[in-house]
This record gives structure tokens, sequence and C-alpha cells, in this order.
């Protein structure tokens, strides 16, 4: 196994991490997130595990984790690649969407105010 690699990007309103997993068994350690996201499977295949079940994925495909759901990813085969993919907040209610025309310094610091991911939910197997 190896380390997971990142890239992130952030472009209007909309928020893009890839994840590049070199390796057979490279994992994206469990985390939930505080809204609703989209997980682009973009290359290889993986299994998720949320809610106590796994499920094997193949690319392409579109995944849709809904908020508060502790999930993780392992890969099944080299140079899988996953984008999750969600908008910046301005608040942390479901309708603060930020809107289209902030500025990348204005995403970033909305980013940073409003977290992604929900600290107070720990993954289980």
């Amino acid at each position: 196994m190896s380390e997971v690699k990142s890239d992130m990007q952030i472009a209007a309103n909309v928020f893009v991490k890839m994840f590049t997993m070199e390796s057979v068994g490279d994992k994206i350690q469990g985390h939930s997130h505080t809204f609703d996201h989209i997980t682009l499977l973009a290359t290889g295949s993986v299994v998720m595990k949320a809610r106590g079940q796994e499920k094997t994925h193949v690319a392409p495909k579109l995944l849709i984790t809904p908020l508060g759901i502790a999930h993780e990813f392992v890969s099944l085969e080299p140079n899988t690649t996953l984008c999750c993919i969600h908008a910046i907040r301005e608040g942390d209610g479901i309708d603060d969407v930020a809107p289209q025309d902030i500025t990348r310094d204005v995403a970033m610091h909305l980013f940073n105010k409003h977290t992604i991911v929900a600290p107070e939910i720990a993954y289980q197997e």
C-alpha cells in the first residue's frame, strides 16, 4: 500500500478534491460530511464501506453519500481515482450555498470556516 495522493481545486462555488490511490488496498479513511455530497469514481474500482456494509463499485460511477453517513474507500485496482464534489457553503445550513460569482479567496475562506467533514461522527467498521 502507498500514501493516497490528493489535489484540491475550487472554481466559483464548487469544491473538488481528487484522490489517487496508486496501489491495491490503499484506503481513504472513514469519515462523514455535514451535508450530502457526490463522489465521482473516475478510474479503477473500490470497496465502499458504509452503514456496516461493503459494496464494490467500478468506474465510471457517481456515488451519493447522505450527510452524516460514515464511509471509507479501499482500492481494488492500482491507479484508482476518486473525486469528492460539493458546493461551497456560506453557513452550516443545507440552503447556505455560496453564490456562484464568489472569488477563489472568499471560497477558500468559507471552505475553511464551514467544515465539510463532521468531526463528531467517528467511523466504525
